[in-house]
């Protein structure tokens, strides 16, 4: 197979991936967001199971069951945006204590911001979401198994625009490599 051929495949595919990376970052950070604030207006309350084996972001988050017209359905969360972790570590000895953003009650952070480990924070939500405690649920009415749990955690927009500026940059980059494999391959 010779170099201009070898480019020219090599730049379909990345035109390939980077399209197929693009589309998905600019549903995941702006068309997403914007379907669910349109679609999910129905509003109830749900009862927490038990922590799930779901994590977001370095967090397990609780298992909540919500019924809608009789129908019982069950979602992990609330979810989170992202995470930051602060340590500072000497030998074998963490200078900083464990603490994190996340309270047992008042708004809950999009982004949860940790010092020393994800324990204290991991612990933050079990206290915050025992079994039993009642939270609310907002779901699409359309399908009401599509749920989240208190808030929605997109995520956000500067960072989805960075992705979607990245992988617009990989399609941009298969496209020369397939215009001068085109190129070579016609000489």
């Amino acid at each position: 197979m010779t170099v201009g051929a070898v480019l020219l495949l090599t730049g379909i595919f990345i035109i390939l991936m980077g399209a197929i990376s693009t589309a998905i970052m600019v549903w995941f950070g702006f068309r997403r967001p914007e379907y669910r604030k349109e679609h999910f207006t129905g509003r109830t309350t749900g009862t927490v199971e038990r922590m799930s084996n779901f994590y977001s972001n370095n967090i397990r988050v609780p298992l909540v069951s919500y019924t809608v017209e009789g129908q019982t359905y069950k979602v992990a969360g609330p979810r989170f945006a992202g995470s930051t972790t602060v340590t500072f570590n000497v030998g074998h000895s963490q200078l900083l204590s464990s603490s994190s953003n996340i309270t047992t009650d008042g708004e809950l952070p999009a982004v949860v911001k940790m010092k020393g480990s994800r324990y204290a924070a991991q612990n933050a939500m079990a206290a915050r979401y025992p079994v039993g405690k009642t939270v609310d649920v907002f779901y699409d009415p359309a399908a009401p198994k599509h749920a989240f749990v208190e808030r929605d955690a997109p995520i956000p927009k500067t960072v989805a625009a960075l992705l979607v500026a990245v992988c617009g940059a990989v399609t941009a980059t298969g496209l020369v490599m397939a215009i001068i494999g085109g190129l070579i391959l016609a000489h």
